[in-house]
């Protein structure tokens, strides 16, 4: 594979012999992981564009369609170093006017930013904003279902990926989709339809214009006179 090529991969990803991630719906319920409102199975991912952590990226682009493999990464090119400058003393009294009560183990969103309470002590609390797998080696094992190299193939590709159910093409640097009517029923369809049209613009450098169309009909019988 090259540089901006999508890949479509199944993956599992281990640290200490546990499973953080997989995209097994089984497997992650074996492994207590779990989460019924992610998505399960195969992922489209854009190669070489930091998508995926850096070693896996950089193990997809010597990759080809079919291809099965497992990767050791060391914490440069998983999840980084552990930083002690992002472990912070935070007082009390910020949580409690978001009405939070901080308890050691808690994850928040702080700022925008993912973060670990450690402790509570003293009108302060100790907050820990590097990932939870910073500084650990981990392994993913991942399998190549597919590769997509043309803007004529990553965009029903994408579409699939994004918002299934919706028809998509690429011609002369324009999209045109049309969302089915399952699709527009969901309700985070607009969420996904805005991913979409972003990734297109961000991914597929041919794509200048997206056409979007949603067709809605009365349902039941029509009326007569």
């Amino acid at each position: 594979m090259k540089e901006g090529d999508f890949a479509k991969i199944e993956y599992t990803g281990r640290a200490a012999g546990r499973v953080f991630d997989t995209t097994d719906a089984e497997k992650a319920k074996k492994e207590k992981i779990f989460n019924p409102r992610a998505k399960y199975g195969a992922v489209l991912v854009p190669v070489g564009k930091g998508v995926a952590v850096k070693g896996l990226d950089e193990e997809l682009l010597n990759a080809k369609a079919g291809d099965s493999r497992t990767v050791k990464l060391a914490p440069e090119k998983a999840f980084g170093k552990r930083n002690a400058e992002l472990v912070k003393l935070i007082p009390i009294g910020r949580f409690r006017e978001q009405n939070v009560d901080p308890k050691p183990g808690m994850v928040l969103d702080f700022d925008g930013q993912p973060a670990r309470i450690q402790s509570v002590s003293g009108g302060r609390v100790m907050v820990d904003f590097n990932h939870e797998l910073a500084g650990q080696e981990v392994e993913y094992e991942f399998r190549v279902l597919g590769v997509f190299e043309k803007a004529e193939d990553k965009v029903p590709a994408l579409a699939e990926d994004l918002v299934p159910g919706t028809k998509a093409s690429f011609s002369a640097g324009t999209v045109t989709a049309t969302a089915g009517e399952g699709v527009k029923k969901n309700t985070d369809f607009i969420v996904s339809k805005m991913r979409f049209v972003s990734q297109l613009f961000a991914y597929i450098p041919e794509v200048k214009r997206v056409s979007f169309t949603e067709e809605y009909e009365k349902e039941g019988k029509a009326a007569t006179q």
